[in-house]
C-alpha cells in the first residue's frame, strides 16, 4: 500500500469515529433533556387532574407515589400505571 492510501484510510477512520462520538453525545443530551422534562411534568401533576396515557386512555389521578399512579378511567374502574405511561394533561 502506498502512503497516500494509508493516509486516506486513517482520515476515514478518524472522521467516522468523530461522527459516531458526536452523534452519541447529542443523542445522550436529547434523552437526558426529555427525561428531565418528563420528571418535572410528573412532579407538577396533582390528584384529581385529568391525564392522557400513552395508550390513549383518559383518566383522573386518584393517588400518586414515586413508583406508580392510581388512575380512574371510568366510574369505579381504577388502574395502576407506571409514571412513564403518563404523557400529558387532558384539556
Amino acid at each position: 500500500m502506498s502512503k497516500n492510501n494509508i493516509t486516506f484510510i486513517i482520515i476515514i477512520i478518524i472522521t467516522s469515529l468523530a461522527f459516531f462520538i458526536l452523534s452519541s453525545i447529542i443523542q445522550y443530551k436529547r434523552v437526558k433533556k426529555n427525561s428531565e422534562e418528563h420528571s418535572s411534568f410528573l412532579e407538577g401533576l396533582k390528584i384529581g387532574e385529568k391525564i392522557v396515557l400513552s395508550s390513549g386512555v383518559l383518566g383522573v389521578i386518584l393517588h400518586k407515589n414515586k413508583d406508580s399512579y392510581s388512575i380512574e378511567i371510568a366510574k369505579d374502574v381504577i388502574i395502576e400505571v407506571l409514571p412513564s405511561s403518563i404523557i400529558g394533561r387532558r384539556k
